[in-house]
């Protein structure tokens, strides 16, 4: 018999069950809504997804615990509602301006809500930035620009990576990645 779309789980709560045809192995995601799913690939048989599942548990609680923490630590800073068009102009700007100041190049540009992240850069050089960058500190929104213009040049986080972010920011990426993460999305 199928296993049902979202399961109960003692001590846990709901988890979500996707059936997937192009995964190849189980997983457990946890978003920072404390949702929890579980990919099972197509043709596993239920019996191995639950024990999986339920192997998992600790595993599942201490990260549960951890999205907690985090959303009551005193150093967490919400971030209010804003205007998509009137952000995108900023950032678009200071984009253009940061990318020709440390001459990057990249593709297109697009402004999006997301809500796990600052902003990304596609293998094709396409650059997207949420637009709750707007409310950060300059610098912040700074960094966060100037991390994605450099994946432009380089698509991982090497060392060589971090000093080349850390040439344009001025020695100070490590202190700017750690300043952001107390600042969070509306989730």
């Amino acid at each position: 018999m199928p296993m049902p779309t979202i399961l109960e789980v003692p001590d846990i709560g709901p988890v979500t069950l996707a059936i997937s045809k192009r995964a190849k192995h189980l997983r457990i995601t946890i978003k920072p809504d404390r949702t929890v799913r579980l990919t099972v690939p197509g043709g596993m048989a239920d019996k191995k997804a639950l024990q999986f599942l339920h192997s998992r548990i600790p595993w599942i609680k201490k990260h549960l615990l951890k999205f907690e923490q985090f959303e009551s630590s005193a150093g967490s800073i919400r971030l209010p509602r804003i205007n998509k068009a009137r952000a995108g102009v900023v950032l678009i700007e200071r984009l253009e301006e940061l990318a020709e100041l440390h001459n990057f190049r990249f593709n297109k540009v697009s402004i999006r809500n997301q809500k796990t992240k600052w902003g990304s850069c596609s293998a094709k050089d396409n650059i997207s930035l949420n637009m709750n960058l707007v409310k950060l500190p300059a610098e912040l929104r700074d960094y966060v620009i100037l991390h994605e213009l450099v994946h432009t040049r380089i698509k991982n986080h090497s060392k060589k990576f971090w000093a080349e972010l850390d040439r344009c920011i001025g020695g100070s990426a490590k202190k700017l990645s750690r300043m952001l993460k107390k600042y969070r999305l509306g989730l």
